[in-house]
C-alpha cells in the first residue's frame, strides 16, 4: 500500500532500492524496499502507524532532536533511533546541531523518518556492505559517524582560527564563538556517546536483528570509528573548557593593555593642557611683551614639547621600575 500524501502535487517521500548491493532511487511511482519520510505530514504519520503498526511515541522520538539513541523490538519490526549532525549552515552563527533518525527495519523494508531534508542517498549509487535491509541500517550508523568526524575537523579548524583572533582581540565576538563551539561539541559528544551504547546493543542482539556474519564485522567496525569519534569530541571538549579561561584573560589583558596607553597619554598631555590653557589667556602676552610673537609661542611650543617628552620618560621610567 502506497502513501499518497502530497504537497503542491510532490511527493513528501521517496522510495530506493538495492541493485547489486548498490543502493539506487527508484523512478517515477515505483516502490522499493528502502523508503525516506523528510518531515513527515500528520497525513503520512498516520499512514505508518495504521499501516505498518509503527508506534506513535516512537515516531514521534525520531523527530525529536532531544530523544537519545536506543533500539526497540516490536512484533513485526526492529526501531533504531540514532542520532547525527545536522546539515551545517553559516547562518548558524558556528552551531553544530545534532538532529535525530528513526529506521524502522522489517523483514523485507526499511523505513526511515528525518525532521529535516537531507540527502541520504542522493549523490549517484551509494555501495554498501550488504544486499540487505539490515545493511542499509550499518550505512546509515556508517554515515553519521563518518558526518561527526567531518564536523570534528572543521570545529578544530574553526577553533584554531578564534584562538588566533583572540591573541589580538578586545571584544566579545571570539569568545562567543569559542562558546558556541564548546555548546556544539558538548552535543557532538552526548550523541557520540549514546550511538555508542546503541552500536553495543545492535551488537548484542545481532542474531535477532537479523545480521549475517559479514555485516556483523561491519557493525564492529563502525563501533571503533564511532569510539575513535567519541573520543575525538572528548579531547576536543576538555581542550576548550580547559582553555576557556585563560582566553577570557588573555582578551581582557588586551583590554588592560590598551587602556595602559590611554592612561599613558592621558598623563602626558595633562600638564600640556594645563600649559596651552595658560598661553591662550592674555597674561602670556603681557608677560611677553617686547618680544617679537613668533619667537614668543616658538619658545612656548618647544616647552611644551619639552615637558610632555620629560612626562613620557618619567612615566616609563616608572613603569620599568614596577615591572621589575
Amino acid at each position: 500500500m502506497r502513501c499518497c500524501a502530497e504537497n503542491g502535487g510532490g511527493r513528501m517521500y521517496r522510495y530506493y532500492e538495492l541493485i547489486d548491493g548498490r543502493v539506487t532511487h527508484c523512478p517515477g511511482d515505483e516502490e522499493g524496499r528502502i523508503a525516506i519520510y523528510s518531515d513527515p505530514t500528520d497525513e503520512e504519520k498516520r499512514f505508518l502507524i495504521e499501516e505498518y503498526g509503527i508506534d506513535e511515541h516512537t515516531l514521534n522520538s525520531a523527530l525529536d532532536d532531544d530523544e537519545l539513541s536506543r533500539v526497540e523490538f516490536e512484533s513485526n519490526h526492529v526501531a533504531v533511533i540514532l542520532k547525527r549532525p545536522s546539515n551545517y549552515t553559516a547562518d548558524r552563527s558556528l552551531e553544530f546541531r545534532v538532529v535525530s533518525t528513526g529506521a524502522f527495519l522489517f523483514k523485507d523494508r526499511i523505513i526511515i523518518v528525518q525532521a529535516e531534508q537531507s540527502p541520504l542517498f542522493e549523490h549517484g549509487r551509494i555501495p554498501i556492505r550488504g544486499t540487505s535491509v539490515q545493511g542499509i541500517l550499518l550505512r546509515l550508523l556508517h554515515h553519521s559517524t563518518h558526518h561527526f568526524l567531518e564536523h570534528l575537523r572543521i570545529i578544530r579548524t574553526i577553533s584554531d582560527e578564534i584562538e588566533a583572533q583572540i591573541e589580538f582581540s578586545v571584544t566579545n565576538k571570539a569568545l562567543v564563538n569559542m562558546f558556541t563551539l564548546l555548546k556544539s561539541l558538548t552535543y557532538y559528544e552526548s550523541a557520540t556517546s549514546a550511538n555508542l551504547l546503541l552500536l553495543a546493543k545492535l551488537r548484542n542482539d545481532a542474531r535477532k536483528v537479523g545480521f549475517n556474519e559479514e555485516e556483523i564485522d561491519f557493525l564492529e567496525d563502525i563501533t571503533v570509528e564511532n569510539k575513535q569519534c567519541d573520543n575525538l569530541a572528548n579531547i576536543y571538549t576538555g581542550i576548550l573548557t580547559g582553555m576557556s579561561d585563560a582566553r577570557v584573560s588573555v582578551v581582557s589583558n588586551n583590554l588592560a593593555i590598551i587602556m595602559k596607553y590611554l592612561a599613558v597619554i592621558n598623563v602626558v598631555f595633562m600638564p600640556i593642557n594645563v600649559l596651552v590653557g595658560m598661553g591662550g589667556m592674555s597674561e602670556f602676552t603681557a608677560m611677553t611683551e617686547g618680544l617679537w610673537w613668533p619667537h614668543a609661542y616658538s619658545a612656548f611650543l618647544l616647552l611644551v614639547v619639552a615637558v610632555g617628552y620629560i612626562t613620557y620618560l618619567l612615566i616609563r621610567n616608572i613603569g620599568n621600575t614596577t615591572n621589575k
